[in-house]
This record gives C-alpha cells, structure tokens and sequence, in this order.
C-alpha cells in the first residue's frame, strides 16, 4: 500500500519593483514538467526592445504554451509609466485555468496577485477559487501587498524569496521519490528481477538496478504479490513500488529505479564518495554504516537503527544532521526516511551505497553528491543475487560511479 503526498500549504512568492529577474515562475514551471510533472496556469513575460526597453507583456499558458497579449504600452505610456493592461485578456486566461485545474495539474502557477488584483479584479477569483478547491497554487505577491494578501487568505500561505533555492525548499524532499517514478522510461520493459538475501536486482533495457533487500523480507515474511510475473513487466510499473510501505516492495522499487538511472554506459568520477566526506570541515553525521568510514574520515558519528560502538539511534539524526555534513545510506529511500532526513540537513548531504540512483535530478532536493554503481557484468552480478552474497561477492563486477 503507497501513500499520497504529503499536502503543501499554496505558496507566494514575494517580488519588489527592484526585482529584475521576471522569469523565475517561468523556469520553474518549465523545470518541473521537464522531470515529469503537470503544471498548469499562467505566467507572464517581460516583452524587451532592441535596446533593453520594456515594450509589452504577454501571458503564457503552461498547458500549451499560447500566448495571451497582456500590455502594449504606446512610447507615450512608456515614458509616463502608466499601465495599458488589457483587461479582456486576462479574461482569456480564466478558461485556461480551469482547463488546468480540470485536469488535475500537480501545481497551479498563476502569476499574479499585481495590481488589478489587490483591486479585486484581474484573476484574483481565480486564485481563490483554485485555493478552496484544493489545488496546490503558486503566486507573486508584491512586498507592497503583503498584508492585503494576508487578509485575503488567512494567513494560510507561505510567503517565499524570490530565488529557485526558496521554490525547491518549499517543493520538498518528500516529492523526492515520486519525480524518481516519473523519470523512468513509459516503453522500457524489465528483464530478470532477482531477490537475494542480501541484494535485490531488476535488469532494465539499458542497465541494472540494485537495492539492500530489508532483513525482514517483506512484512513478517509475507509474500511478494505477484512474484513469478515480474519480469517482462513495465519498468515504470515497478518503480512505482518505491512508495509503497512494504520494505521488500519498495526494494523493488528502487532497484527498478536504478535500472534506469545506473545505465551500463553511465560515466562520473571512480569513487565511493568518502574522499570526498574527507575533504569537507566539521564532524560528518553518517546515516547507516558504511565499509571504511572509521579509517578514511576522521571525525564522525554514526546512526543506525541498531546503535552499538558509540552510534546514535535513529531518533537523534534531527539533533545531529544540522551541525554538519552528512552522508545517508541509499537504503533511506527503502524506510522512507530520506525526505525527513533531507530536511533537517542544513548544507548538502552525500547519498551514498549501491543503491543511489545516479541522477543529478536529485541534486534539486538538497542533494549534493550522489555515489553509487554501476554494474559492469550482469550475468555474475545475477548469479551473486541470487546466491545471497554480500556486497564483497558483487564488488568485482561494479564500478564506483560519483556524480
């Protein structure tokens, strides 16, 4: 059984008449339905002359990307700063909205809550609309306009910088998984799925994905639903496994994941990632225990769920993971405890083991380095799976992959 997202208050992000970045909606839009996800609504666009000037101000619509002509300001309303707004256009905009909403997007961007707004026109009713009926709403709120917006909707927004770090903040870790489902080939089928004792495998199209299989193998040694029929399935359909809270499912998951992303031709830097934990200030809080840790860092601390030798227990990583660097075991996408473990991390964490999907696409969810592998002999890798070996039994025919 998977679990919906977690519901994220509707977001305003906050601009000045200083602010010379217009686009940040724009891109950010544009970046989220690259990876996967459906986001509707309106953003604006500064029209520019040959030498820099404002000419105009066209709507976009995110759906399909037409044009919708905002203002077209005569040099004489240019010169005195007056607004040309046409009202009719945002209008227009209305039915694409619903469009939107109708749709069931995963963001609704409508940019913004300006001037004919704050005077209870423009698409102010359609900002409120789409807030009561659940969808999740992002906007541009003007730092002049801050306490009429706050009347307007009870205080229930949050208001963020006008920065893409701020936009990915608010967007979450917890969104981590699902972008993880979206990024896999619809077309791609899997190969041989293996669950060794030590290892799960799935083989894709294009590479071979690995997960540490849970010691409980499956919840109190239940079954795995549909076992016998999951090669030849969708590689998608699998991945989606990752959200569901049976371990020995979610394993599947993410070796499905991996399938995809550790392509056999992938290439990074030859390293496990603690050179690079080396060379970083501080202590390093390490999520799970990882071969050479004591040896090659010198100050660090562990959490594990079993604390033994001076570890941590779970319950402590929120005290510790803001002090300092830190290292998480890939193992967190499995127990779900990555996003939570994300967040309290006030500086990039490395993700690290044989189970890290090697995808910069994570590098937007607090992520700053990614070490993992990529298999380099599938048929000894399978047999090692199987054969319930450990990491040192798979290790000749994996090389280490940073990126």
């Amino acid at each position: 059984m998977s679990l919906a997202l977690p519901r994220l208050a509707p977001a305003a992000v906050i601009y000045t008449g200083d602010t010379v970045d217009t686009s940040l909606l724009a891109r950010f839009a544009a970046d989220l339905k690259d990876r996967g996800w459906s986001v509707g609504g309106i953003v604006q666009e500064k029209l520019t002359g040959e030498a820099g000037q404002a000419v105009g101000r066209d709507l976009i619509d995110l759906t399909d990307g037409r044009r919708i002509p905002l203002a077209r300001p005569s040099p004489g309303q240019i010169e005195s700063g007056s607004c040309a707004m046409d009202e009719s256009a945002l209008a227009e905009a209305g039915p694409s909205l619903r469009r939107s909403m109708d749709n069931g997007a995963d963001l609704l961007i409508i940019e913004k809550f300006g001037r004919m707004e704050q005077e209870h026109g423009g698409l102010l009713d359609e900002i409120m609309t789409a807030m009561a009926e659940g969808f999740l709403v992002l906007t541009a709120v003007s730092a002049s306009a801050l306490e009429q917006w706050s009347q307007l909707t009870g205080g229930m927004t949050r208001l963020l910088a006008w920065t893409e770090a701020d936009l990915w903040r608010w967007w979450g870790p917890h969104r981590l998984a699902r972008e993880l489902e979206l990024s896999v080939d619809l077309d791609a089928v899997a190969g041989r799925v293996v669950l060794g004792r030590n290892w799960t495998l799935v083989e894709g199209p294009d590479g071979c994905g690995l997960a540490q299989t849970p010691e409980r193998m499956g919840s109190a040694g239940r079954p795995l639903r549909d076992a016998g029929f999951l090669g030849g399935r969708k590689l998608r359909d699998l991945a989606a496994w990752i959200h569901s809270w049976d371990p020995l499912e979610a394993a599947v998951g993410l070796a499905a994941i991996n399938a995809h992303c550790n392509r056999y031709d992938l290439q990074g830097q030859d390293s496990d990632g603690l050179d690079l934990l080396a060379e970083t200030e501080g202590t390093v809080t390490a999520i799970g225990r990882f071969p050479g840790l004591a040896t090659r860092l010198g100050h660090h601390r562990i959490v594990e769920d079993d604390p033994r030798d001076g570890a941590y227990p779970p319950a402590a990583a929120g005290w510790l993971l803001p002090d300092g660097p830190a290292v998480i075991h890939a193992s967190a996408l499995v127990d779900r405890t990555l996003p939570n473990l994300l967040s309290a991390c006030r500086q990039p964490a490395v993700l690290m083991g044989p189970g890290t999907p090697l995808t910069p696409r994570l590098k937007a969810y607090g992520i700053g380095a990614l070490a993992g592998v990529v298999v380099t002999d599938l048929e000894r890798v399978a047999q090692a799976v199987a054969e319930g070996g450990s990491l040192r039994s798979l290790r000749p025919f994996l090389r280490n992959v940073l990126v």
